[in-house]
């Protein structure tokens, strides 16, 4: 073989997948794995909200026209607390004018056609291999690098010898999609309630995927309640716009969680990335979007620091959590806040809360700074 640097991937979800995509465009070879198959990779029933400066990253690494056909976009987004009954609208005339022309604030992509298109990428690349864990230990290769994408649940804690902080909210996250009658426009809500907040994300005419924060403890009971009666209970605090027809496929469980994984406290040549490096609240639909910033963060180092043309990858690891601090830290700070000042009835913050949205209806500037960084993050003009 050639004198090509071997890297592994370990995880070959969204994030791990795209990683294995921007890497191929280097002189490597990439082995990417999972302990799931191909299949059970693909068809999961999850569904993301994709940004602007995602849309940016897809671009570069030449995925967004093949997935564009699979993007339902929306160029509506209402925010609103139900506690102050208090509420704003933002729109495309929001968007800086460097993203307008997109006329739409954001898009929403199933997981399984994500998936799909991914992986019909990756067999066009003769540098990558899609292989089992099992069979490639029987590879016996030696690899200069190892990426790690397990997702929210670290693998091989010990043996990294990693720095973990985790923030437990106590909260869980029900996700599943409800059809609607009548007409529906092309808007996304972001609802605050006392229990945690609730997204609304359009599917396609009439199909909104649901996620639903609250307790752990309610969570798992509506989990294991009737659809029937999930949907009464769902319509009960949806907009009134909204009439309910049916739930679509299952209902979904996932525990919420802020953390921080670090391995900084050895020498060897590994990265956590995306999920397995951080979690966020769900709130705002940052989390994907953040990972697929690592996975553009990563191929920057190694295109324009001549690391992988002179096999040179010392100081990889520093520069990757020192250039990723500042985006991370804004990320959970924004997120983390939300949730504190929005997902309660603590009668000290409501006078705060009704002047925020006073604030955002109020003045046009505001607006635009708060769609803009949810849309564009800290790193947009970064992105080449």
């Amino acid at each position: 073989m050639s004198n090509r640097l071997n890297f592994n991937i370990v995880g070959s979800g969204p994030t791990g997948i795209l990683l294995s995509i921007a890497l191929s465009k280097l002189d490597l070879y990439i082995y990417l794995t999972d302990l799931l198959t191909r299949e059970q990779l693909i068809y999961q029933d999850k569904t993301y909200a994709i940004t602007h400066s995602t849309r940016k990253i897809l671009l570069k690494f030449g995925i967004w026209e093949k997935l564009k056909p699979y993007l339902f976009g929306f160029d509506k987004l209402s925010i609103s607390d139900s506690v102050t009954s208090s509420f704003t609208n933002l729109n495309i005339s929001d968007l800086d004018d460097d993203i307008s022309a997109e006329k739409n604030i954001g898009w929403v992509v199933k997981h399984s056609d994500l998936m799909n298109v991914f992986f019909w990428e990756i067999d066009n690349h003769s540098n990558i291999f899609f292989i089992s864990p099992q069979n490639l230990s029987q590879e016996k290769i030696k690899f200069d690098y190892k990426f790690i994408s397990t997702g929210a649940i670290p693998i091989h804690k010990k043996s990294f010898n990693f720095l973990y902080f985790r923030k437990k909210y106590n909260q869980s996250c029900l996700t599943f999609k409800v059809l609607l009658r009548g007409n529906v426009e092309s808007c996304a809500y972001e609802i605050f309630r006392e229990e945690g907040p609730l997204a609304l994300l359009p599917l396609d005419k009439n199909l909104y995927q649901i996620i639903w924060t609250s307790s752990t403890s309610k969570s798992i009971d509506r989990l294991n309640t009737d659809k029937n009666f999930l949907i009464d209970n769902l319509s009960t605090i949806l907009p009134d716009s909204f009439k309910l027809d049916q739930i679509v496929g299952d209902v979904n469980l996932f525990p919420v969680s802020l953390s921080i994984n670090l391995s900084i406290f050895n020498s060897k040549k590994l990265l956590f990335v995306g999920d397995s490096f951080h979690t966020f609240h769900p709130v705002g639909g940052q989390g994907l979007n953040t990972c697929w910033r690592d996975v553009n963060n990563i191929f920057d180092i190694l295109n324009e620091n001549s690391f992988v043309r002179n096999h040179n990858l010392k100081y990889l690891k520093s520069k990757y959590y020192l250039s990723r601090f500042k985006d991370i830290f804004f990320t959970l700070v924004i997120t983390d806040s939300l949730i504190t000042f929005f997902a309660n009835r603590n009668y000290l913050l409501i006078p705060i809360r009704k002047i925020s949205f006073i604030l955002l209806n109020k003045f046009c500037f505001i607006r635009k700074i708060v769609l803009n960084q949810m849309t564009k993050s800290t790193i947009f003009k970064l992105i080449k």
